[in-house]
């Protein structure tokens, strides 16, 4: 077994999300049962065709470590006859390359990129990932927004933010452990635009934040006020 990537580029956003959603997500469940497959997980790259980093219409990258001649005699054929697909490339690990440097194996990669205790994570939680974009994937003929304004048919705003809410509580973490990986995850999400949109953009999405939660401290007040405190019950 051998960790690879699996790069296939499409001629558009439209057809990168019908492959992930008419091809993918029923192909994981063969990949999962077959034996040239140890694990992996996928990435989705049509949001950043705006971006300056190469992505111009549709991108999908299979990561996964298994057995890639198995796994293209397998599958390779159904790739080449979906409709927008212009190409695809396999990139073996143990090969070695700029990206790669030769490693043995994907959990080797992930340590690392990680650590050996992040990266033996990061090799466990994506897969995990993955599974669960792919069911709503399949779920939803079009995407949910991230953040739905209220209404008065959805007056909490439920969109694709409500899933981190969700996985949260059903993984037992509370509410300071939700605003904690906010934080994280905006220190990250930050740092993740300078490094492909420039500095610029990344401080002035810092101070659309900084303004949101100054905007913030009213409404909440106006909440507190409205509504009672400190009686919750679990149900």
């Amino acid at each position: 077994m051998s960790g690879a990537d699996l790069e296939l580029r499409f001629e558009s956003a439209t057809h990168e999300r019908q492959f992930l959603r008419e091809y993918l997500a029923d192909a994981w469940d063969r990949y999962l049962a077959s034996d040239y497959w140890e694990t992996g997980w996928f990435w989705a790259y049509r949001q950043y065709a705006a971006y300056d980093v190469g992505v111009d219409g549709g991108l999908v990258v299979v990561v996964f470590e298994g057995d890639p001649d198995d796994l293209i005699a397998a599958e390779g054929d159904r790739w080449e006859s979906f409709d927008g697909l212009e190409s695809w490339d396999l990139r073996r690990y143990d090969d070695g390359d700029r990206d790669h440097r030769g490693f043995g194996s994907l959990q080797a990669q992930q340590r690392d990129a990680k650590g050996e205790t992040g990266g033996d994570l990061e090799y466990r939680l994506k897969p995990l990932a993955s599974r669960l974009s792919l069911a709503y994937l399949a779920e939803f003929d079009d995407p949910l927004p991230m953040v739905a304004e209220p209404t008065d048919d959805n007056p909490a705003g439920v969109g694709f933010w409500a899933v981190f809410h969700y996985l949260a509580v059903q993984c037992g973490y509370d509410q300071y452990d939700e605003t904690d990986a906010c934080l994280r995850g905006i220190r990250g999400y930050l740092q993740s635009i300078a490094q492909y949109r420039g500095v610029e953009h990344a401080r002035a999405e810092y101070e659309r934040i900084r303004e949101d939660l100054a905007a913030m401290e009213d409404d909440l007040e106006s909440w507190y006020e409205a509504h009672p405190t400190g009686e919750g019950t679990v149900p």
